[in-house]
């Protein structure tokens, strides 16, 4: 039964003006630069976002400033607690059907159908939050909590480019850092997480070792979508393996991922299951795809 307490509390929450307020806390991330002031501020911006309705309300919330100030937080100066809240809060935003449109096209204004833009003609607030998704995939540091970072970052990435021609365009074809694409930053991202752990003098820790899986499966499942996707696998399969740099990476993931994984240390058993199974799977599936392709092009 409510008392008349909750009731108070359920109408003062109703009169709550969210878009000022989430406006407020934009304010607050502009103005300051401290790590903590501005983690409490996306904090709350989390919250009012994950309270709307992605189709019918969150539009309003995303104002071109926003993407503005997300590009900054993304970056890796902002400091790592910062960049995985504004990596969730990025998810939010484009989780909203005309945001998303908004963001894939390059318009300051939501449509219903987004068109596929070059990087010349993008609006520099988007390239650069491209820019800083990319520096928190390629994160350094080894510990939980640069490899959730570099996850989730991976998973923005995945619901991006399975939007719809113009996020797969954003994905493949967005010019980073000396070239590279975000399909090559995740190919260096996976080689530099299996030479850890084959180089590793001791064994890693349950956690470290859970998160680093979920990593590598994460990223895994990304590429096989691509590279099974009837529409894009062609244009995948190309990039990873047009030059011989590209082919040699893209080989040796696939090849050293399907070896069964001896050193599972003291984890769970369901970390040690998706070690032994899952990824090993998606790895000789991801294999398959490549040399069949490749055999293809050289017959």
């Amino acid at each position: 039964m409510e008392g008349p307490c909750n009731r108070d509390i359920a109408i003062s929450v109703s009169c709550v003006d969210w878009v000022s307020l989430f406006e407020a806390m934009h304010q607050i991330i502009v103005r300051n630069t401290e790590e903590c002031v501005r983690l409490e501020a996306v904090s709350v911006m989390i919250v009012i976002l994950m309270r709307s309705n992605a189709y019918m309300e969150r539009e309003k919330f995303g104002k071109a400033t926003v993407f503005e100030s997300l590009s900054q937080l993304l970056r890796k100066e902002a400091g790592l607690r910062v960049q995985r809240h504004a990596v969730h809060l990025l998810y939010l935003l484009l989780n909203c059907p005309k945001l998303l449109v908004m963001f894939c096209s390059g318009s300051n204004e939501g449509g219903t159908a987004a068109v596929p833009v070059d990087d010349d003609a993008r609006p520099q607030k988007f390239i650069k939050v491209l820019q800083g998704l990319a520096d928190c995939v390629a994160c350094s540091g080894n510990g939980i909590q640069e490899l959730t970072l570099r996850r989730n970052a991976i998973t923005v990435l995945a619901f991006l480019a399975s939007s719809g021609k113009p996020g797969f365009e954003i994905f493949v074809r967005s010019k980073l850092y000396r070239e590279a694409n975000f399909i090559m930053l995740i190919l260096q991202v996976l080689v530099s997480e299996i030479d850890i752990e084959e180089t590793a003098v001791c064994v890693e820790s349950p956690e470290i070792f859970k998160e680093r899986t979920l990593l590598i499966r994460e990223a895994l499942i990304l590429l096989n979508r691509l590279v099974s996707n009837p529409a894009y696998s062609v244009t995948v399969l190309w990039v990873l393996t047009n030059s011989r740099d590209m082919a040699s990476l893209t080989i040796d993931i696939a090849t050293r991922l399907s070896w069964e994984y001896q050193r599972h240390g003291h984890s769970d058993c369901i970390t040690r299951q998706m070690r032994e199974s899952e990824i090993v799977n998606l790895a000789r599936v991801f294999r398959k795809r490549v040399f069949t392709y490749l055999g293809h092009n050289i017959s």
